[in-house]
């Protein structure tokens, strides 16, 4: 489980939670304000977290606008302009892990603050991979409200999507680590599952052509044949519902062949069924939830030979 600042005080007094969503800003990467809005962003994460897990056991769910529920710390991302800012210290963190450019930052920080005392080496990774997980989390908390993802730029999001879903292939160390489930790598697929949900509300042609731009079913496809022994039952339990939302969009419908392009990806699709769809979605309402990737599955197996 995700363990985040547990934060709830400041020398007794609970905390504004407005004021630390506005203390979210674009800084130098591993600069003394960086680390201190690290620290902030734990605090804001686990709050949000806290709402979302208490509005669902209240049976509250996730209907009605955000302002209807009792979620504060979305709400207050929203109507301060934090969601894309949220977006862009991920994606800009993620883009610098790729390119390998952590090092270089933090020289660069350093040569900023030389009087700054800077944590080792160990410390500063650790808190790397926590700014990450807690903007990641932060992320889920906020895609499960509508008006959040009416919000984000989706072009940014997706295109994030397909970049993170590109790079795990080749580093398979980001899948298999301890703390996998709460790196992108593995988020990447339920931020999938989320968005095709609740795709009827959101602009679905332009959506479905950046998936198809990006490639992200192909993607998709290949992370889940790889991966999924790693991942957990709940991970599992998205990839097969983000299989289903791609396989039941009108767009694929009408031209299955621009998403599911060659019969090696329909033998991807079909192996996955006894790898663990069948075991996890046992019964009528639970296939029902995934009925369009188990109609795809019937159809490909007269299609393919395996």
């Amino acid at each position: 489980a995700w363990q985040g600042s547990g934060c709830r005080m400041a020398a007794g007094v609970p905390l504004d939670w407005r004021r630390e969503v506005k203390m979210m800003t674009p800084v130098p990467m591993f600069s003394s304000r960086w680390f201190a809005m690290l620290t902030s962003i734990q605090s804001v994460t686990d709050m949000a977290i806290d709402e979302q897990k208490k509005a669902k056991e209240s049976g509250g769910g996730v209907d009605g606008t955000l302002w209807e529920r009792s979620e504060l710390i979305v709400r207050y991302m929203l109507e301060e302009g934090k969601l894309n800012l949220m977006l862009r210290l991920l994606t800009d963190f993620k883009t610098n892990q790729r390119n390998e450019k952590f090092a270089q930052s933090l020289a660069a920080a350093k040569a900023s603050e030389p009087n700054h005392r800077f944590d080792d080496l160990g410390t500063i990774k650790i808190k790397a991979a926590l700014y990450e997980q807690a903007l990641g989390l932060l992320l889920s908390c906020a895609l499960c409200s509508i008006e959040s993802l009416q919000t984000l730029d989706i072009v940014e999001l997706l295109e994030h999507l397909s970049e993170t879903l590109k790079f795990s292939l080749s580093h398979p160390e980001m899948v298999k680590s301890p703390d996998a489930e709460r790196r992108q790598e593995a988020l990447a697929i339920s931020y999938l599952a989320t968005i095709l949900e609740k795709l009827e509300d959101l602009p679905e042609d332009r959506i479905m052509d950046l998936l198809q731009q990006g490639d992200v079913l192909g993607l998709l496809v290949s992370n889940i044949t790889k991966y999924h022994t790693f991942y957990s039952t709940e991970t599992k339990k998205k990839a097969a519902l983000a299989l289903a939302g791609f396989l039941g969009t009108e767009a694929y419908k009408t031209t299955p062949t621009a998403f599911v392009t060659s019969d090696e990806m329909k033998k991807m699709i079909l192996g996955l069924e006894m790898a663990f769809v069948k075991d996890l979605f046992p019964d009528a309402p639970s296939k029902k939830t995934i009925r369009p990737l188990l109609d795809a599955m019937a159809k490909f197996k007269y299609q393919v030979k395996i």
